[in-house]
């Protein structure tokens, strides 16, 4: 996800979540059929996803914060997780980190998400923090020997990381995240494409920007097309829920021929989420905490237009939320899905819908045995 300041523009539960808060009661009610649970690619569910954030360089994950933070996820409907282990790039192009079998706390991030029952994708991230503005302004010109120490050492750490998956039964792997002014260089992206899939037979993808999709020249190497999917969806201030729900018509033609033109490679949304701002519908990527009914209204709003539309989509496989850090922690702030719109979205979607899905099962199964 870009800073803001790059841009101008641009336990049960369902019952229990929100029924007393103040702004609920001007919620839109929600509309149509309940989402698919399948997209019709394989036999397995949409994959409603939450990417567990860190504060520092992700101790956390290994804490008994992350134990609770599993649990309450859990009761959210959520079945995935993602964490995202840091390497520290500096400004020549070295990439520095130390061996993710000798991080005691990622051994015991992948336990604790074994024990509650969720399936990880592991998404290495670069920390580029006094380096560069972010991820995407990595790049070194016309200086060849910092490219080749860049992609000599990142491949190192992403080949270490892809290792480690693959001991810990990850089920998909990204190879990168947002590193726009990278990926020109192909043959190098291959090249670590080619050696992650030497050490690590699950599936593999690149996570890109909403708006640098066709800037990827080797989605046909992966096995999924990534997405940060912060589009625009709406200038207005206030948009409703029909101008939102046809905001995302532009987005899911453009992903709708990105995956036909990679022979209907599955696409997912590897990050997806919103601040509560009023601006959050036109620059979803931008910060904010307004403490107003207008924008926690608007919050969530979004997110319950997109789990509504997402998920019926054929060719979208899952999607997984921006940001949900275990236990107290002063940088839990904006697009925390922690808080009550957010949560109230994740339920009324997720939790009602497996209740239902349930029901029906055991409706089948009453029928089959009379």
């Amino acid at each position: 996800m870009r800073p803001f300041k790059i841009f101008t523009i641009r336990t049960i539960l369902v019952a229990g979540i929100l029924t007393t808060l103040p702004w609920q009661a001007g919620s839109e009610p929600r509309s149509g059929t309940p989402p698919a649970t399948g997209n019709g690619l394989s036999e397995e569910a949409f994959m409603r996803g939450m990417i567990v954030s860190c504060p520092r360089a992700g101790q956390i994950w290994g804490s008994p914060s992350m134990v609770e933070a599993l649990d309450q996820l859990g009761e959210l409907g959520v079945d995935w997780i993602a964490i995202h282990p840091y390497a520290r790039v500096s400004r020549d192009g070295a990439v520095a980190s130390r061996p993710a079998s000798e991080v005691a706390y990622l051994e015991r991030a992948v336990e604790i998400a074994r024990t509650a029952g969720m399936r990880l994708f592991w998404k290495p991230h670069l920390a580029y923090w006094g380096s560069f503005e972010w991820r995407g302004d990595i790049e070194f010109g016309t200086d060849e020997a910092a490219w080749r120490r860049f992609f000599d050492s990142y491949q190192g750490f992403i080949v270490d990381q892809a290792r480690f998956a693959q001991r810990s039964g990850v089920k998909i792997f990204a190879i990168g995240v947002e590193y726009e002014k990278t990926t020109h260089r192909e043959q190098d992206w291959r090249r670590i494409i080619s050696a992650v899939r030497e050490v690590y037979d699950g599936s593999v993808t690149y996570a890109a920007n909403w708006d640098s999709l066709d800037r990827v020249p080797f989605w046909d190497a992966l096995d999924w097309i990534g997405v940060h999917a912060y589009f625009p969806l709406s200038l207005d201030q206030d948009p409703s829920r029909e101008n939102l729900w046809q905001g995302w018509n532009e987005p899911l033609r453009q992903l709708s021929s990105l995956s036909s033109k990679f022979r209907d490679k599955p696409i997912f949304f590897a990050e997806i989420g919103y601040s509560r701002s009023h601006s959050a519908a036109r620059e979803p990527w931008s910060p904010g905490l307004e403490d107003n009914p207008q924008a926690l209204l608007l919050r969530q709003r979004l997110i319950e237009v997109a789990l509504e539309r997402i998920e019926e989509q054929p060719f979208v496989r899952g999607m997984f939320w921006w940001k949900w850090i275990p236990g107290p922690d002063p940088w839990d702030r904006d697009f925390s899905m922690k808080d009550p719109e957010a949560r109230h979205a994740l339920g009324r979607y997720w939790v009602t819908d497996r209740a239902d899905e349930t029901a029906d099962d055991r409706s089948v199964t009453a029928g089959s045995n009379e």
